[in-house]
């Protein structure tokens, strides 16, 4: 019944023109919001006057302002009435809310229309007196109207309620830096007196020098990651086909030998397999490390770029302290990933084997386990490391070298040998040393791929 009988705009407040928040009334008996009529009347303060804004009633000394219950109870079952009315208005016509998908197409921290039905569009105004944000097109009231003209607009922001002191109910348009939380200006006065407080933009300004730089460093850290990654996977490429070819190699070539090398054969392919599986898998796991790095290093990049276009300064200042804090060093340190990583120089010791005899088997054999074991694929630096083109690109540090001393003892072929009796039998045949000339009465030749493979290394 009383829905029938008084209409909404009764109710409003004569100040602002819409209904009250914290409604009270004055000795006269008119309503006002307990701000509009503190603020009315702070102006004629200095006057020593407070009047009534409506029938200009004068009061001395200064009423004193209690909030009127059941006038509040009635302000909110008409605020609740509307709402229904709205959504009821909205099922009929079927409007519905923007999709998640019209949402997505966005930007994270784009504030919306509140009014639009359907496809929500971009918001261009928010209002301190409706607590809503418009659009361009839902905003021509606000230009238009007249009870609508005298509204507070202020840049579009998100979750406006929450931003609204609530105890002064005014926009937190302040950030206090010893209290490390957002406030209205009447909290500066007051509570927060004597503090260092700054405005919102203020603030941002100066954590966005810090993030400028964070992002800097990030997008410098992206890139040598970037860079170190490309090298990784492209040496996992080389190094497996190389030590690919040199499996397939040395089966090749250690089945021509007699069975005293056949031992030779399983101590190579073990130490062989079990380097490549070792280093591979130890490469393997410092690519996924990088993997994972990047990608939080891209997330992190793109996160800042999205904050620094967001025109929201508290969602800003809310958001920004978790992307400023330093960068965590990590586990993993910097990688510096060899270049020329090959398999090649063990191919060509094994292939010199061919031409030994069991007398030199086990140094030989001594020599390219090393070989083998020396292999670098990477190396790992520190935070202080040179550059790039002051690293040290040497992918095989034991190749070459001429020392007999290893990680590890050697396997031996004699031992094999002693017990099956293939000793006695490779000295029986055509043994000879690398410098002894093959026996004429022998006519068997190189091969033309071992014949080009010499000539090569001689070269």
């Amino acid at each position: 019944m009383s829905a029938k009988l008084w209409t909404e705009e009764q109710f409003n407040c004569p100040v602002c023109l819409d209904l009250p928040n914290d409604p009270v009334t004055i000795p006269c008996g008119h309503s006002y919001c307990m701000a509009c009529i503190n603020d009315y009347w702070s102006k004629n303060d200095p006057k020593g006057v407070f009047s009534c804004p409506q029938c200009r009633q004068s009061f001395s000394p200064k009423p004193s302002l209690s909030r009127n219950t059941m006038l509040a109870e009635a302000v909110e079952q008409l605020r609740k009435g509307a709402q229904m009315a709205d959504v009821r208005a909205s099922m009929r016509s079927g409007a519905g809310v923007a999709s998640s998908k019209t949402k997505r197409k966005l930007s994270s921290s784009a504030v919306l229309c509140d009014m639009c039905k359907g496809e929500q569009r971009a918001a261009v105004k928010s209002c301190l007196v409706c607590m809503s944000s418009f659009c361009e097109a839902h905003l021509k009231p606000h230009k238009t109207k007249k009870s609508l003209s005298k509204h507070e607009l202020i840049a579009p922001t998100s979750n406006l309620a929450e931003k609204i002191c609530t105890e002064h109910k005014y926009l937190q348009e302040f950030f206090c830096r010893q209290c490390k939380m957002f406030v209205c200006w009447l909290c500066t006065s007051n509570q927060h007196k004597g503090h260092e407080c700054v405005s919102t933009k203020v603030e941002r300004l100066e954590k966005q020098k810090l993030m400028s730089e964070m992002q800097t460093e990030n997008t410098q850290r992206l890139k040598e990651r970037e860079q170190e990654l490309k090298d990784m996977k492209k040496m996992m490429e080389v190094t497996k086909r190389s030590s690919d070819m040199v499996h397939d190699d040395t089966e090749q070539v250690l089945s021509e030998l007699q069975r005293s090398v056949e031992r030779l054969q399983e101590l190579l392919e073990e130490v062989l397999d079990q380097a490549s599986t070792q280093k591979m898998g130890h490469a393997q796991e410092v690519t996924d490390s990088l993997e994972a790095e990047v990608t939080e290093l891209r997330k992190r990049d793109q996160e800042m770029k999205d904050l620094l276009r967001c025109e929201d300064h508290i969602y800003y200042l809310e958001t920004c302290e978790s992307l400023c804090n330093p960068l965590a060093s990590g586990d993993l340190p910097a990688v510096v990933v060899n270049p020329e990583a090959s398999f090649e120089p063990v191919r060509d010791a094994i292939l010199d084997l061919r031409d030994k005899v069991e007398d030199i088997c086990n140094q030989e054999l001594g020599k390219i386990t090393k070989q083998v074991n020396d292999t670098t694929l990477f190396t790992l630096g520190d935070a202080t490391r040179p550059g790039l083109k002051g690293g040290i690109f040497k992918l095989f540090s034991g190749l070459g070298s001429r020392t007999t001393n290893s990680r590890s003892p050697a396997p031996t072929v004699g031992a094999r040998a002693d017990r099956r009796g293939l000793g006695i039998g490779l000295r029986n045949q055509d043994v000879r040393s690398r410098d002894t000339p093959r026996d004429k009465g022998n006519t068997s030749s190189p091969r033309p791929r071992d014949r080009q493979r010499r000539e090569e290394r001689e070269t």
